[in-house]
């Protein structure tokens, strides 16, 4: 018997498991092979005959084998998260119930749906100042976009009231690093896992670092704990709300996350001396805040109002222009509406 016979015929008769007798299943499954393989008095079948007979079967032992299956898809449901990375990557695999699915879609909607309700096609002057702001390219794939819209989440959901606690503190992502890779452009840091402490790079500590809290610790030569300086650096309700009303969602041109799914970002280095002020602080979406040192855009404050500097990649001239207006111009109309 093929390969390909032997699939169709397992295809066909695994979803029937648990649904039907063993008795019922070995006489379907006696018939397909006799069709298969043939015998004395008739040919084998092909395949497309036999995935009609297999199909046929499924059909006659389990006529309500299409409709949903609460008790096999509640026994089955689960989430796994490989323990060993490959090359900085851990696979997430599994399987959800379909309204786990579809809250899952909605939440992936609402940062990847783009929110302008003027999508028409237009004519640009190509001597104007700089690209459109909904014209600026994205070179993310689809798939890196989920996972950026994934890394929000998680981040949004591990700062929420509800959100259970550990040892009587939030969720909360512990980075270790030392001062001098801290400070340099290649420098390592270790993130806390289920594996193990797992290797990322120090810009990814230097991400962090931007919206969350530093804890120094001052090691003696035998690894005695001598100093400890707690550095908090968070934006407060109030600063955030305040951020969150001037910016309306992630100031990078083109991008349409909204306020409540953004981070804020110290335009001047908190450790190089930048205040945790509304005049320092931005809303940036994960994607553009954990890239922000190498994706080439730039952020400045100009009385008190953010200015962007894109890449030579989307203006040769790399011109400051205005942070995205996108969500909150829109905002404004639904506002007047």
């Amino acid at each position: 018997m093929s390969a390909d016979a032997l699939t169709t015929i397992v295809d066909a008769l695994r979803p029937l498991q648990g649904r039907c007798s063993v008795d019922e299943l070995e006489a379907a499954e006696f018939e397909l092979v006799l069709a298969a393989v043939g015998d004395a008095g008739a040919p084998a079948c092909g395949i497309h005959e036999l995935k009609v007979m297999a199909t046929t079967w499924a059909l006659f032992l389990d006529p309500d084998g299409a409709l949903p299956d609460e008790a096999y898809s509640e026994r089955m449901r689960g989430i796994r998260v490989s323990r060993r990375s490959r090359r900085g990557l851990r696979r997430i695999y599994g399987d959800v119930t379909e309204d786990v699915a579809a809250q899952f879609d909605r939440l992936l909607d609402a940062h990847l749906n783009p929110r302008v309700q003027d999508r028409g096609p237009r004519f640009v002057d190509a001597e104007a100042e700089g690209a459109p702001d909904d014209c600026v390219p994205d070179p993310r794939t689809i798939d890196q976009k989920r996972h950026d819209a994934f890394a929000s989440i998680l981040s949004a959901a591990a700062g929420a009231a509800e959100t259970p606690t550990l040892g009587g503190a939030a969720p909360t992502l512990i980075v270790t690093t030392t001062e001098e890779d801290l400070a340099a452009p290649n420098g390592v840091a270790f993130v806390e896992s289920a594996a193990g402490p797992a290797p990322v790079p120090a810009s990814f500590a230097r991400h962090v670092g931007c919206h969350g809290t530093i804890h120094r610790v001052t090691l003696a030569a035998n690894g005695a704990i001598k100093a400890l300086r707690v550095e908090d650096r968070v934006f407060n309700h109030w600063q955030r709300k305040a951020i969150g009303a001037r910016d309306g969602g992630c100031v990078i041109p083109g991008c349409t996350v909204p306020a409540a799914w953004c981070e804020v970002h110290h335009v001047n280095d908190w450790a190089k001396g930048g205040p945790t002020s509304v005049d320092n602080g931005v809303l940036l979406c994960w994607h553009h805040h954990h890239g922000i040192e190498t994706s080439g855009w730039e952020i400045r404050m100009v009385d008190g109002m953010p200015q962007v500097r894109p890449p030579g990649w989307v203006d040769p001239q790399r011109r400051w222009r205005e942070p995205n207006r996108l969500l909150l111009n829109e905002l404004r109309r639904a506002r007047s509406a």
